[in-house]
């Protein structure tokens, strides 16, 4: 029974560093109990401690996610708790196999302390591509967050070099108790800390003075703060172009005065360019003001010979003409899509009734006066390889549009937000944030948050960014950190088999 509360309160201290409530320091001993509930047990044991472990802090995490299938999926209250539980206990697969493998490393103390990071990072990696198109949601790493200075070295590492780093902290504290590499786990941990806080000075202080050379440009987020239940009413859609050329107006009334007007995802709840009585609305607005607008919208593309949705991002120009336009690449299983539709025929998804979308196929950016942007609808931003492809394209600001009006007032809107950071310093660039109820928010190429509208509230927000042409080592290379966790955690574990062979042979 202890064992079974240990790993409970491992699941809980994982959560607790994500908003909310973003506790982030508990998340360096996150993993300590479960090494505790896992001493000396048996490798089946441990696995299923770990699953344990995994299930309550993947519950709790991710907890929005019940929100939108309660409110939006008209499931019940407690089948929509069943359909939550059902994707936690696929997801919770990974920390039962770091489990295990923490128990099989329990007599190699060298490994335990200074190999499970690699382990831990190896599994993170693997579920950003399985199951289905990947989930790289709740990523430790990404707890850090408040802590922009020590975050810095992520234009090398990624997200993957803070999980690493957040997991050593609770293999060397274990190891502590356990009578592991006190010294040499503790000077380990503390050199790396200081490396990363020393890199962040340097590179903190290099990127502002990059940026101060570049020309600024003024960007306004708009956040309309449309109602889920009234986004799709057409009844409503007069009242939402209204709202959003309100707020824009107000916008280009104030100092600075915006160069792009950008509002969020699906902000026009229309197919622009199809619906002949409100994509003229939208023109004539642009036409008024005369400012570039990016915004969200429906498409159609047709598939051998049959109309299928898009979920696109259009780019008008000061005279409201189309000036490029960028269709989702990476759609949200069981939201916009559903996997293995031909097994799982029965199961309706959220966004637009029963039709599926599809994803869009070109990467690049979209050009505003020649600057190349990159655009990023909704969950794309969780994905670091899509942000990648398009500041290899040329990209040199990332514009996040996205409706996280699906999920209430819990964590699933902080969290967004603080994942759509990391992707600025990792890549070097800006990232403006357009959210339909919030959090919409603005990021330097530092990380450094210019400003934000809260959630639930409607409004604009106008800030200066400064587009970055230049590639991080992360951009060049990708996500070298990672392969080389999977590596050492290979290593790790055939060491560990190696040895158990070898000492079966020479045991009497």
């Amino acid at each position: 029974m202890d064992a079974v509360l240990l790993s409970i309160l491992s699941g809980l201290l994982l959560t607790a560093g994500f908003p909310k409530p973003a506790l982030y320091f508990l998340s360096w001993i996150a993993l300590v109990p479960l090494f505790f509930a896992i001493r000396g047990k048996s490798l089946k044991h441990a696995f299923w401690l770990g699953y344990l472990c995994g299930v309550v802090h993947l519950f709790t995490v991710l907890f929005w996610i019940r929100y939108a299938i309660y409110h939006f999926g008209g499931f019940p209250f407690v089948v929509s708790l069943l359909i939550l539980l059902l994707l936690c206990c696929m997801l919770a697969l990974y920390p039962a196999v770091f489990s295990l493998t923490a128990c099989w490393l329990e007599k190699q103390p060298a490994l335990f302390v200074f190999g499970l990071p690699f382990v831990w990072v190896a599994l993170e990696w693997m579920r950003a591509f399985f199951p289905f198109s990947g989930f790289p949601w709740s990523n430790i790493g990404y707890t850090q967050t408040p802590l922009n200075l020590l975050i810095q070295v992520a234009d090398i590492t990624g997200v993957y070099g803070l999980s690493w780093l957040v997991v050593l902290g609770s293999t060397v504290v274990a190891g502590f108790f356990f009578n592991y590499f006190r010294k040499s786990g503790v000077t380990l941990l503390a050199a790396c800390i200081v490396a990363a806080l020393f890199y962040g000075f340097w590179r903190l202080d290099n990127i502002k003075s990059i940026q101060g050379r570049a020309a600024p440009l003024a960007v306004s987020v708009i956040q309309g703060n449309i109602k889920q239940d009234e986004k799709w009413d057409p009844a409503f859609q007069t009242e939402t172009i209204s709202r959003y050329a309100l707020f824009s107006q107000e916008a280009l009334r104030e100092e600075p005065v915006p160069d792009l007007l950008f509002w969020p995802e699906s902000a026009m709840p229309f197919f622009y360019g199809i619906d002949e009585i409100r994509s003229p609305e939208v023109n004539r607005f642009v036409e008024e003001s005369k400012k570039p607008v990016l915004f969200g919208s429906l498409g159609v593309t047709l598939i051998d010979g049959k109309a299928r949705l898009l979920n696109r991002a259009y780019l008008l120009d000061g005279r409201g003409i189309l000036k490029g336009a960028y269709a989702k690449q990476h759609l949200v299983p069981f939201g916009e899509y559903v996997p293995l539709s031909s097994v799982l025929f029965f199961v309706r998804h959220l966004a637009f009734g029963d039709m599926d979308f599809v994803p869009g196929k070109d990467p690049g950016p979209v050009f505003l006066n020649g600057l190349p942007m990159g655009v990023l609808i909704c969950y794309e931003v969780i994905f670091p390889e899509i942000s990648r492809e398009s500041i290899r394209r040329g990209a040199q600001v990332l514009m996040n549009m996205t409706n996280d009006a699906w999920y209430g007032d819990t964590g699933g809107p902080y969290q967004h937000l603080d994942i759509s950071r990391w992707r600025a310093i990792e890549f070097r660039v800006p990232l403006a944030r357009a959210a339909n109820t919030g959090v919409s928010a603005v990021f330097d190429a530092t990380g450094a948050e210019l400003g934000r509208i809260p959630l639930n509230t409607g409004g604009f927000l106008t800030r200066n960014i400064h587009p970055m042409p230049f590639l991080s080592f992360y951009a060049k290379y990708g996500d070298i950190f990672a392969w080389f966790s999977v590596f050492a955690a290979v290593f790790a574990l055939l060491y560990r088999f190696a040895y158990f062979k070898m000492y079966r042979r020479i045991s009497p």
